[in-house]
Parts: C-alpha cells; structure tokens; sequence
C-alpha cells in the first residue's frame, strides 16, 4: 500500500512539472537595435518675389511658379485696371523688386511711368503679349462720345489687350512665364515645366470640350457691355458685338447704341451680357430697349480663377442662346 501511494505521488509530480514546463512562456532575446537613422530634411525653397501688374497675369505668374514664386499683384482686386493709377506706396514696393511682369497693348498705360518713379534701375519688365495672335481695334470701336481729356488719355494702342480670355493666347503666356522664370531660378526649372504641362492639359481639355458645344452656334452674335470678348468669341467661333470699346472709352453715341438696338432685334437676342467689374448702365439701357435680360459675367480683370470662370462665361453664353 505504502509503495503504490509513493508511486502516485511521485506520478502527479511528474504531470506537473510537465505541464509547468509548458505553460511557462518563452522568452526571446529582444534584437540589438542599430544606431538610429536621421531622415534629412528637404531644403526650404526660397520664394523670389516678382511683381505682376493685373489679375490674369499674376494667376498665370502663380500657377507656373508654384513654390518658387511669391507674386505681389498691384492692382488690387475690385480696381478699374483700366482707370488705376498707382500709390506712393506702390511706388516703394516696386522698388523692392527685380522683375515686374505685365499684360501689355495699352493695360497697362501707368507701367513705364511707375517704373521711373520707383527708382529701381535693376527692375526689368516682362511683356506677356509676345508671340499671341492678336487682334486689332477696327475703327467702330472709337464711336464714342468723349468729354475733353488728357492728350495722353487714349494711349492704348491697336490692339485688343484682354488676351487672357483665349485659352490659346493663355498657354502663350503660361510658356512666356515659364521661359523667364527657367533662366531666373535654374533650379526650379522642373517644376516649372511640370507645373506648365499640368495647366494645358486642363486648358485644352476645357477648349475641345466648348468648342465642340459652340460648332451648333457658330457665328451666333455676343452682345457685351464692352468689348472684352473678342479672343473668346474668335476662338470659340462666335461674334463679338459690345457697347463700348475695349478700353471703356465713354458711352457711345446715340447712333452707335440705335445700331445695337437694331441688331439686337433683328437677331433675336435675348441677353445682354455686363462684366462684374463695369458699370451697368449701358447696357441695362440696351436690354430695356429691346426686352432683353442682363446677366452678368466676370471678365477676370480684377478677380477669379482663370479656368472656372472662362467655364462659366461659356456656360451662360451657351444658356443664352440655347434658353
């Protein structure tokens, strides 16, 4: 009996030392670790600040640049870029600058004076307007009455300036940008490109896509407050009628606006189109006279974004001859 409980005993502690054996967890050597890695930083860029004289110009100037480029547009958003005359302080902070970049054909009538005056002998300006196909004032366009003014006042030139409204004269001046700013900051002459190819893709796109929507319309009649539209309406294969001239240059005279009252019947129109930033009257004048309705556009002289709101002068024109 003795021999057999010494047995069982001596059978249970071995069962248990067993199952111990296996309950206990097993440990692992924790890995040495290495000597800790440091992930350089990317070196900050540094931003070249360039002055741009209009809204379309300092976009395009913005949109190439990206990173590299910090823009100081002068004429503020909401001003008269056809009326403006710069600051005393404008003045000043022209002076800080090395590069100003402009619209040019008569936009711009303040530049070389401003220039002068800043006494910044190093600031050179970049004309936006070379290589674009442009188009040029016709003799109409100076039917207006005028007060007796400045003999410098109507130093415009021939040629229509709101090249910005052509997607075509855009990429123009996007590939002037993009050129300029290459040779002024070598290093970022990647980005620029990328940047440049990333807009025109956007822009063609946006082209093809309203001119295939305008070919059903094709030569129809735009009837605008002033003649801003011209680029547009010859690339999107319309006609431009207007008011007033490209430079806002008065009212015009009463036969002008009899003859636009006439057209305006015989074709039908039903909208007359005024920009965000001119006055109405006008053209408020026109759609009572001939039981049209006003709509009002953004010609992108002192606000937006480029793209959007070309998008959106198309869509309204389209509604107005479709509705």
């Amino acid at each position: 009996m003795k021999k057999r409980l010494i047995g069982l005993i001596a059978a249970v502690s071995v069962m248990a030392f067993v199952a111990g054996c296996q309950a206990e967890p097993k440990t692992e050597t924790p890995a040495e670790e290495g000597p800790a890695v440091e992930t350089p930083e990317e070196p900050a860029i540094e931003k070249l600040k360039v002055a741009t004289t209009i809204h379309p110009v300092n976009e395009i100037v913005r949109i190439v640049g990206g990173d590299y480029v910090e823009t100081w547009k002068i004429v503020p958003e909401g001003a008269e870029a056809h009326d403006f005359e710069p600051t005393i302080k404008d003045m000043g902070e022209l002076s800080t600058v090395k590069f100003l970049f402009m619209n040019g054909l008569g936009m711009e009538p303040w530049v070389e004076k401003a220039v002068e005056n800043s006494g910044n002998k190093e600031l050179s300006v970049i004309d936006l307007s070379e290589g674009v196909s442009l188009i040029t004032i016709e003799g109409e366009d100076h039917d207006h009455d005028h007060e007796e003014e400045a003999e410098d006042a109507h130093d415009h030139g021939d040629y229509d300036p709101h090249i910005w409204l052509s997607i075509d004269a855009l990429l123009t001046m996007a590939e002037h940008v993009k050129e300029e700013l290459t040779v002024l900051i070598p290093e970022g002459a990647e980005a620029f490109e990328a940047n440049l190819e990333a807009f025109k893709e956007e822009a063609t796109a946006l082209k093809e896509t309203y001119q295939e929507k305008f070919k059903v319309h094709e030569g129809k009649a735009f009837v605008t407050g002033h003649a801003a539209f011209g680029y547009m309406t010859r690339e999107m294969g319309l006609t431009q009628k207007a008011i007033e001239g490209p430079f806002q240059e008065g009212e015009p005279t009463p036969k002008k606006l009899q003859d636009l009252i006439d057209y305006v019947k015989t074709e039908n129109i039903t909208t007359i189109f005024l920009e965000e930033a001119a006055s109405p009257k006008v053209s408020e004048t026109l759609a009572r006279e001939t039981g049209g309705k006003t709509v009002t556009i953004n010609a992108l002289e002192a606000e937006g974004d480029l793209l959007l709101n070309l998008e959106d002068i198309y869509k309204k024109v389209l509604d107005s001859f479709e509705g």
